[in-house]
């Protein structure tokens, strides 16, 4: 469950135009699950915020109910949240809640050190409830995490010089996958790594720039 590559799992697979898209991953797998087609309404009646302890329970269900590797097992699926929960602010988690019920989640994990010249985060996980997919929650929690975490570190880094990285990583062949991606991490593949068994893992990237005068 925990670093970064992901796959399409085949009984989720819909094809491509408009599909219908659920990433699953194996033991070493960044976990991506959420129906992304372009909708020409979008939900927008929700908000997007930090998890706390009282969403674990709420994460853990859905991580149970969209990730294949958990669904035998969702004690095991709270456990591996709570851990992570645990982990801020190396580790952070946001959901996405309409009436108080959360919809989808993202975590989220920081590269390097708390005070980097380069910050960098790594969509780690990311899993919207299967009642939910194909409204755009995925993409805009995605959107604005990004956002929120610019501003953390500005709140908590005075030593960065021009940007903060996020990246996330996929399978090089599941270009799927790599498709959904890069509507948020926008400059594209930018890397690629043998690191977790016999396949390739390619890296797509997003750069926020800095206007912060370069630190003393």
């Amino acid at each position: 469950m925990g670093s970064c590559s992901n796959q399409l799992s085949d009984s989720n697979r819909r094809g491509t135009g408009g599909a219908a898209f659920s990433f699953a991953t194996r033991a070493y797998g960044a976990r991506f699950s959420f129906l992304e087609a372009p909708m020409e309404h979008p939900m927008t009646d929700y908000t997007i915020r930090r998890a706390t302890e009282d969403d674990l329970d709420a994460i853990a269900r859905i991580n149970a109910e969209v990730f294949l590797g958990d669904r035998e097992s969702p004690e095991t699926a709270r456990e591996w949240v709570a851990c992570w929960l645990r982990a801020y602010p190396l580790y952070q988690y946001f959901v996405a809640e309409r009436n108080g019920e959360v919809l989808g989640y993202a975590g989220w994990q920081l590269h390097g050190g708390f005070r980097r010249a380069e910050p960098c985060f790594e969509l780690d996980q990311i899993g919207v409830a299967q009642d939910a997919q194909g409204l755009g929650i995925g993409n805009r929690l995605v959107r604005e995490n990004m956002r929120t975490l610019v501003d953390w570190c500005i709140a908590h880094d005075n030593r960065i010089e021009s940007h903060v990285s996020f990246v996330v990583w996929a399978y090089a062949l599941n270009f799927n996958a790599i498709d959904v991606y890069r509507r948020e991490f926008s400059e594209g593949v930018d890397g690629m790594r043998r690191q977790f068994g016999e396949r390739a893992e390619v890296m797509l990237r997003r750069r926020y720039p800095m206007t912060r005068p370069v630190r003393a």
